[in-house]
């Protein structure tokens, strides 16, 4: 990709699009892998070094809303050595209740003692730093000193660095970030779609080939369409403490039999929707989703694009396409702004995640990518700005599940929306995106996935656990 000025590397599709388990990446797909990280430390230790105890405190975001996210069941998986991918056949609360009760993490080589109840900690008091998502791993020796320690920040999408990396992460880069008008000059002086442009950035940036790069694309809408499936075939409660019910198969079923007629205005919107919920419903309840770009708002895409392909007979190809115009957008995000809910809000979340579907949706509908992709990627996001991330009870259901809904519709909204616009679009994605990270600056904390604010804060339970209205 030509550029007139060095950027720094737009992320990876592989990082923005990733297998992960629910309900939070930044609160159980990071934590997981901070665990993993951490294990891997241990692994290395030298053979000689007697086993010691393991003591895991989480800090900030992580402590007030952790418990709802399963933030502690996903830290003593990763403890375990088990990530993601290995989550098929063994649930996180299964290796928790086998590490709480043999008291012990086993690698290789060592066997330290960890007691999930007393030696996980949330700590809801000391300020977190460096980052609103921090959590402190630390080995005691015999005499219980620390011996070995690292501090972890889960900063967005499942990502994970060490807390002497955030200011590299945060100031040190190969340049400015890169922006839309970037990519969209590029676009336009050689002639190339934005999928085009995204699978040569993935070979200049990060070296790997156009069959790599589909075949990742391939793997992560086969999990998508699995979510959505598996969501609307299961029925049953919710865990935590709201005891919300799935609804999706349900809703599903109504819609099947034509239940509501003509009640439906608008029938597309109503199954995007039910979609929606569905992959929201599965990432509630701990199961596997892809980020896209978050765990909590990894409905929209999914079911924007299992609309898209019923309706115009789409072939998966071109569904990978559209993923990867996604994967742009979200790395937009990533570069010049965030996606972490306990940074920016859930305009990072649902906002972007909107913007994504809303690209996607534009370009398989043969849109520009000056005049119609951008665009619609603006007008998606723009609507969420300043949107407060208040999960009621900590817990990634109220109002998380229904939001997928309507950021899903929203985007078919905003693509449809920039296909029928004339003229060039007075605001660009590049100032959305600036605005939407000086908000999340602006946001008080409260706002920001700790649920002492918005909905979270007026909404307590009976004695049933029934939400009710303060």
């Amino acid at each position: 990709m030509n550029r007139q000025e060095k950027h720094a590397a737009l992320p990876s599709v592989f990082e923005i699009l990733k297998a992960a388990v629910g309900p939070s990446s930044s609160h159980t797909l990071g934590p997981m892998r901070a665990g993993l990280r951490f294990r891997e430390r241990l692994e290395r230790l030298p053979g000689c070094r007697p086993g010691g105890r393991l003591s895991v405190t989480l800090y900030g975001s992580l402590a007030h809303t952790g418990k709802g996210h399963l933030t502690g069941l996903a830290v003593v998986a990763g403890l375990a050595g088990v990530g993601p991918s290995n989550l098929a056949e063994r649930s996180m609360r299964d290796i928790y209740d086998e590490i709480a009760a043999t008291g012990v993490i086993l690698t290789p080589s060592h066997g330290f003692a960890f007691q999930p109840e007393q030696d996980l900690v949330f700590d809801r008091e000391t300020p977190a730093e460096p980052h609103p998502n921090t959590l402190r791993f630390a080995l005691h020796d015999e005499h219980g000193l620390v011996a070995v320690s690292a501090v972890f920040c889960s900063i967005g999408g499942g990502r994970i660095v060490e807390s002497t990396e955030l200011a590299a992460v945060r100031e040190t880069r190969d340049g400015p970030p890169i922006a839309a008008r970037d990519i969209v000059s590029e676009c336009l002086r050689s002639g190339a779609s934005l999928a085009d442009v995204a699978f040569e950035v993935e070979a200049s940036d990060h070296g790997r080939a156009r069959d790599e790069v589909l075949e990742h694309l391939r793997s992560m809408w086969t999990l998508m369409s699995r979510s959505i499936d598996r969501g609307l075939s299961r029925t049953g409660i919710l865990p935590g403490s709201l005891g919300v019910e799935r609804r999706a198969a349900a809703m599903w079923a109504r819609l099947a039999e034509g239940a509501y007629g003509d009640e439906i205005v608008f029938p597309d919107a109503a199954r995007t929707s039910v979609y929606a919920i569905a992959v929201a419903e599965e990432n509630a309840d701990g199961g596997s989703v892809v980020t896209a770009p978050t765990c909590g708002s990894a409905g929209v895409l999914p079911a924007c694009l299992r609309l898209m392909q019923e309706s115009l007979d789409l072939p998966d190809e071109r569904i990978c396409e559209a993923l990867l115009v996604a994967g742009v957008i979200g790395g937009l995000a990533v570069a010049k702004a965030s996606i972490a809910g306990a940074l920016v809000g859930c305009q990072g979340e649902i906002g972007v995640a909107s913007a994504m579907a809303a690209a996607a949706v534009c370009h398989l509908l043969g849109g520009s990518v000056a005049d119609q992709v951008d665009r619609a990627a603006e007008t998606a996001l723009e609507h969420y700005l300043g949107l407060t991330c208040d999960p009621v009870a900590g817990l990634v259901q109220i109002p998380c599940i229904e939001r997928n809904a309507a950021g899903a519709v929203s985007a078919l909204n905003a693509a449809q929306l920039a296909m029928i616009s004339g003229g060039r679009d007075r605001v660009s994605f590049d100032a959305t995106l600036e605005v939407m990270h000086q908000t999340g600056l602006d946001m008080r904390s409260r706002y920001k996935e700790t649920s002492l604010g918005g909905l979270a804060a007026i909404v307590d339970l009976d004695r049933d656990g029934v939400p009710d209205r303060a």
